[in-house]
């Protein structure tokens, strides 16, 4: 969606809960062959490309058509939010979880978590890609990182923008993640096939890169000093050091990754691959723990911050959440 942004005053936006909709739930089918049990199953319309969870113990969200909230103890379909038929390039929460986030090309919702009031969005002067919530307490940094290389700040206390920074070389952003401590966001550039770490105190300049051949697909912040990479060409995932920026450990798997997530202890790698299927790595010993193909292509993963429930979006029309 690259649509003309117009201003908005009033949106009327539908909001569609469980028990009016018939969200295609199934029932849960536990498997002793996955070290974290499907729990879950939601079909939606389309495939659903981007997902998250919104805090510790909280419920995930997923973009399809529309914005799903997806119940945290047992995976079924809480709501389905509408925002007005714009495409969402990203899903995110704000630190403390009480906000759902859509990006949608020049404006992002918020959505309030529990009542599902959709709020009149901040209008941004860039297309926007991906949204990051500084994690820190207190916090109330939100970034979206624009299709024409800016990064945008957003106060989300008073849903102001507050900044809007050009980063010098960065040509195409194709994945972004921001690390545990909010001091950092490292960017794909697609132009060059790099990975570039960005200071938060000075979102205009790299400060380092590292080149991955054939490009990245995705990123995932862990909790400690590892952003992990899915390169688009290699068998294996990057661990990038936060600190220096730099390819720091390898984890071998059996095919190109389009989606990697990790546990909040960073123990456990979620690799989906590009020819289908889902793998769980040890990284203390780069062992396979399991692997399954029952879960078709996923192009996006989200682990919960307790470490207990997974999402997954499939090219199979399906939200599909696990449980450890």
């Amino acid at each position: 969606m690259k649509k003309t942004l117009f201003l908005i005053s009033v949106l009327a936006v539908a909001v569609m809960v469980l028990s009016e909709t018939g969200c295609g739930i199934t029932s849960p089918v536990f498997s002793t062959d996955f070290p974290f049990y499907f729990l879950q199953d939601i079909t939606v319309p389309t495939t659903p490309l981007h997902c998250c969870y919104l805090k510790d113990g909280g419920d995930g969200i997923a973009a399809v058509d529309s914005l799903y909230f997806i119940d945290y103890e047992n995976g079924y379909c809480l709501a389905r939010v509408y925002l007005e038929g714009y495409t969402v390039e990203d899903v995110g929460a704000t630190a403390e979880g009480g906000y759902a986030l859509a990006l949608c090309g020049n404006l992002l919702f918020y959505v309030s978590n529990s009542t599902y009031i959709v709020h009149s969005p901040v209008a941004l002067s860039s297309y926007g890609r991906f949204i990051l919530t500084e994690p820190t307490g207190g916090s109330w940094h939100l970034y979206s990182v624009g299709a024409n290389g800016t990064i945008t700040t957003i106060n989300s206390q008073s849903w102001d923008v507050t900044a809007v920074n050009s980063v010098s070389g960065l040509q195409d952003p194709v994945a972004a993640a921001i690390t545990a401590d909010g001091t950092a966001i490292f960017i794909a550039d697609g132009y060059d096939n790099t990975i570039k770490k960005i200071s938060t105190g000075d979102l205009s300049a790299v400060v380092t890169e590292c080149a991955v051949p054939g490009g990245i697909n995705d990123l995932y912040a862990g909790s400690g000093n590892l952003v992990y990479a899915a390169p688009d060409s290699l068998n294996v995932i990057w661990g990038i050091d936060t600190g220096t920026g730099q390819h720091y450990s390898t984890y071998p798997i059996s095919s190109p990754a389009v989606a990697v997530a990790v546990t909040p202890d960073d123990h456990y790698l979620f690799v989906a691959h590009k020819s289908s299927g889902v793998s769980v790595i040890n990284t203390q010993n780069n062992d396979v723990e399991a692997t399954t193909s029952g879960y078709g292509t996923v192009y996006d993963i989200a682990v919960n911050p307790n470490g207990n429930r997974s999402l997954l979006c499939s090219n199979l029309a399906k939200i599909i959440s696990l449980e450890k």
